[in-house]
């Protein structure tokens, strides 16, 4: 049996959305659930989380951010692989085997494949981090961005690619992901995001130590996300010919 710790940050999530993610959680029979409480005030959520039989952990501070919570749970888990679930979402299936370092999980319409680059990525940023089982090593070595300048995820997963470690994809969907009104992803437009990425991607390059003109590379599509957005990737590739009629 793989020893996959889930680790679960919360913060007043509705109570009805908790209990079918620890539900959902539960009929897998993992290794280990941490469940760390972002300081939430909503009583009832912490009774459920307190009475769930899985480990309760609580922050110091409200980080307002996913990043703080989840690195207190890598930091307690017991496992080898760390999977993360939001509190909200629904998590189907998890791998019986580890061939790679990652294995990522397979949500509904949200796109990802074996052979996931870097410029894909950054030209369209994704929810990809969701139902992901990585080596406890690995997070350790890469924690999660705690600040909301950033989108800690699609910084992470950049930093993973960068470096060459292997990886897989669930064969099927195994992963339920709920958005909800008034989430951080929600509440904000789509161009203040697209801002937001270009600051994730130039972290990137700053914390890989990446050479100033793989950098301007690297930021240019990054900057082609932010005018194009969904399109940016048919922008690129248009890009692309253009380049190579024009060597012809």
């Amino acid at each position: 049996m793989l020893k996959i710790s889930i680790v679960i940050p919360f913060y007043n999530t509705p109570t009805e959305l908790f209990i079918e993610c620890l539900e959902s959680v539960k009929k897998l029979k993992p290794f280990e659930v941490i469940l760390v409480d972002d300081c939430s005030t909503d009583q009832e959520v912490i009774a459920i989380a307190k009475n769930s039989g899985y480990k309760y952990l609580k922050t110091t501070y409200q980080s307002g951010f996913d990043g703080h919570p989840f690195n207190v749970g890598v930091q307690s888990a017991q496992g080898d692989y760390v999977c993360r679930v939001d509190s909200d979402d629904i998590l189907l299936d998890l791998p019986t085997q580890m061939l790679f370092d990652i294995h990522f999980g397979k949500a509904k319409r949200v796109a990802i494949s074996n052979n996931l680059r870097i410029e894909d990525l950054i030209l369209a940023p994704r929810a990809i981090f969701n139902a992901l089982v990585v080596k406890k090593e690995l997070l350790l070595q890469y924690p999660l961005a705690e600040d909301p300048n950033v989108f800690a995820d699609v910084l992470l997963v950049l930093r993973l690619l960068y470096n060459k470690y292997s990886y897989d994809v669930h064969d099927q969907v195994n992963y339920i992901y709920r958005k909800r009104e008034n989430s951080i992803q929600t509440s904000q437009s789509s161009f203040h995001h697209r801002l937001r990425h270009i600051q994730t991607v130039a972290r990137f390059c700053y914390l890989e130590n990446i050479s100033p003109s793989k950098s301007l590379y690297y930021l240019k599509l990054a900057m082609l996300n932010t005018k194009y957005g969904s399109d940016s990737r048919k922008f690129y590739h248009k890009m692309i010919q253009r380049r190579k009629n024009s060597s012809v």
